[in-house]
């Protein structure tokens, strides 16, 4: 049985997320009364955090998951998005297909609730991507020296932010959102760590109104002196050039206390604001490729109601067909089998519309397994791409006119960790 958890399952949650998750250091018996303390806060806020638990006949906690209820631009237009996270399973009862079950479990709910779209961070993402997730967004660490940015030196707007700048941030960031494809309004769990101060910020204030906020923390440089340190930048928005400009000078002049600035970021474009993009490492890729950022895959996405994902989207900001236009598709979903089979997308009147087949003997001018359907759709990797790979077949239908049909111009970014 999955339900949601109640008071008296905290505690056994927290025994399993102890060994499910070493680094988050709840072993000892005053960690894990901390740690139930705070998933009692989450389960009583409004704040779209629901835990459920897989129980044995004995009523047994074996397993769990956090389900997220996020607002996310989803090519310019907000929808509800779910996120599955802390999933864990009893160290006692892994390969009995549990986690199987809670995914399973998630996906039946998001359907239940009208949900289309669903995302992780994976442990393993090729244990994912076999249950329907496809790749999103790469993330490029850059670590670089503070006199690498481009800047004017004008750094006069940049003052301290505290917690009682918290709707100015929140604002300024939904703003940010609003204008970002794949970015996620700002989350409960993100207010609490402005109001307790988690990371320390700074801003660009013009005329009263917030134009940038930047949020970083210092660190000691591992097994150096105390006098050696680097910036990790955790959030960097801005509205305008002056909000980025005024932020980059202000980092510009920390050279004589900072090392290294460390930067995590969706946007490979970075390179191009910077005087000289060479991270710490002085490694070289043959023959001439200097090491700039180390790269990473994470966040996955996955479309569990195919024919609503099509009718919400109508793929408004995307060119359209000059005329009536049929295409079928065959699509692979092994882990939600009623998605599998044959499908017709139809434009006509400026409208998108998808309905399933019977007729298993249409000709199909597009074969695809639901991960690589679920990476294209939201603009990750184009279907010429994955065709030249062979992953995906397509038959008379042009392809670049999918990309331009189908495809969100810019890869999604997001900053938000569930």
């Amino acid at each position: 049985m999955i339900r949601l958890l109640q008071k008296q399952d905290l505690e056994a949650a927290a025994n399993i997320a102890a060994f499910a998750y070493p680094g988050m250091n709840i072993q000892t018996a005053e960690k894990k009364m901390e740690f139930v303390g705070r998933l009692t806060k989450e389960q009583e806020e409004q704040n779209g955090i629901q835990y459920f638990g897989y129980f044995n006949e004995e009523e047994e906690l074996q397993g769990m998951y956090r389900l997220n209820d996020f607002e996310c631009n989803v090519n310019g237009k907000f929808q509800r998005v779910f996120g599955i996270g802390m999933v864990a399973v009893h160290l006692l009862h892994k390969k009995e297909k549990i986690a199987n079950k809670l995914l399973s479990h998630f996906h039946q709910y998001a359907n239940q609730e009208n949900v289309v779209l669903v995302s992780l961070y994976p442990f393993n993402p090729g244990f994912y991507r076999k249950m329907g997730y496809g790749y999103g967004p790469m993330k490029y660490e850059f670590k670089i020296k503070p006199n690498a940015l481009v800047t004017n030196g004008e750094k006069g707007m940049v003052k301290f932010l505290s917690p009682k700048d918290e709707e100015a941030i929140v604002s300024l960031y939904n703003d940010y959102t609003q204008k970002n494809h794949g970015m996620i309004k700002r989350t409960w769990t993100e207010r609490q760590r402005i109001k307790n101060a988690i990371t320390n910020y700074v801003g660009v204030i013009e005329n009263g109104q917030l134009l940038g906020a930047l949020a970083f923390t210092l660190e000691p440089v591992k097994d150096s002196h105390f006098l050696h340190q680097h910036m990790i930048v955790h959030e960097w928005i801005w509205t305008n050039p002056t909000g980025y400009k005024q932020l980059a000078a202000w980092l510009h002049s920390q050279q004589d206390q900072v090392d290294r600035i460390i930067f995590r970021t969706n946007d490979k474009s970075f390179l191009h604001a910077l005087e000289s993009p060479l991270n710490d490492s002085n490694h070289l890729i043959p023959s001439a490729y200097h090491e700039v950022a180390t790269s990473g895959t994470g966040l996955m996405y996955r479309i569990t109601n195919i024919i609503d994902f099509i009718h919400e989207m109508n793929f408004h900001q995307l060119r359209k067909p000059d005329q009536y236009t049929r295409i079928v598709l065959e699509i692979e979903d092994t882990f939600l089998p009623t998605q599998n089979g044959l499908y017709e997308v139809i434009y006509h009147d400026d409208f998108w519309k998808a309905i399933k087949l019977s007729n298993p003997t249409e000709d199909v001018n597009i074969k695809i397994g639901i991960h690589d359907l679920s990476s294209w759709l939201m603009g990750c990797v184009s279907i010429e791409t994955l065709y030249n790979y062979g992953t995906v077949v397509i038959n008379n239908v042009n392809i670049k006119m999918l990309d331009e049909w189908f495809k969100p111009v810019h890869s999604p970014i997001c900053f938000t960790s569930f």
